[in-house]
C-alpha cells in the first residue's frame, strides 16, 4: 500500500510583512483548490463505484485527485504559515520548500473501499480534534512571526504534523490510498 510521504522543510528567519498578510495573498489560491476540492470529491464518489465494481483505481481519476491533493496541502501550509515562498499556481510545483509524494496503486481493497466513509470516521475525528490544537498553535506562531520573525522550531514540528495528517486523511477518503491515515 502506498503511503503519503509529506516534509516541509524549515526555514528562519521569517518574513514578518508577508506573513501578518498571509491570508490576503493566499486568497486566489485559496478559492481555487476549494472549488477543485468539490470536484476531487465527486470524482471520489465515482471513483468509488469504480473500485467497487472492478477493484481497480481509475489512473485519470487518481491523478487529477492526486494534483488536487498537492496544490491544496501547499496552498494549506504556505496559509498555515509554515514556509514563506509563494505556492505556484498548478498541480505542479515551484520553488516551495514542501516534498508530496504519492505513488499510484492500481489494485484498491474492495472491502475497505465499500466502507471507507464508516471507517474514515475515526480519523475524521481525530483530524478535527487535532486541527483545533493546530489553528491555535498557527494563531500563536502569527504573533511570534509577525513580532520577533521567528517561528519556534516545536510550534513548527507539531504544525508539520497537523497538515501531514490533514493530507493523509483527505488522500484516504479521496481514495487515493488504502493505508489509514496516522499521526507522526
Amino acid at each position: 500500500m502506498s503511503a503519503v510521504t509529506f516534509q516541509i522543510d524549515y526555514t528562519d528567519p521569517r518574513n514578518k510583512k508577508t506573513n501578518a498578510l498571509r491570508v490576503f495573498y493566499a486568497l486566489p489560491h485559496i478559492i481555487i483548490v476549494n472549488a477543485l476540492g468539490y470536484l476531487a470529491e465527486a470524482l471520489a464518489v465515482v471513483q468509488w463505484f469504480i473500485i467497487l465494481f472492478t477493484g481497480k483505481r481509475n489512473q485519470s481519476i487518481w491523478s487529477l485527485g492526486r494534483g488536487v491533493l498537492d496544490w491544496q496541502a501547499r496552498v494549506y501550509t504556505y496559509t498555515g504559515l509554515m514556509y514563506d515562498t509563494y505556492p505556484n499556481f498548478g498541480f505542479e510545483k515551484g520553488a516551495e520548500p514542501v516534498t508530496f509524494a504519492l505513488e499510484f496503486e492500481a489494485e484498491a481493497n474492495r472491502l475497505t473501499s465499500a466502507l471507507r466513509i464508516i471507517w474514515a470516521i475515526p480519523a475524521v475525528v481525530v483530524m478535527a480534534v487535532i486541527g483545533i490544537a493546530g489553528f491555535l498553535v498557527t494563531v500563536v506562531t502569527w504573533f511570534a512571526i509577525v513580532f520577533t520573525g521567528t517561528q519556534s522550531r516545536g510550534s513548527f514540528d507539531f504544525l508539520l504534523k497537523v497538515h501531514r495528517l490533514g493530507v493523509r486523511t483527505n488522500a484516504y477518503v479521496l481514495l487515493l490510498t488504502d493505508t489509514y491515515p496516522k499521526y507522526e
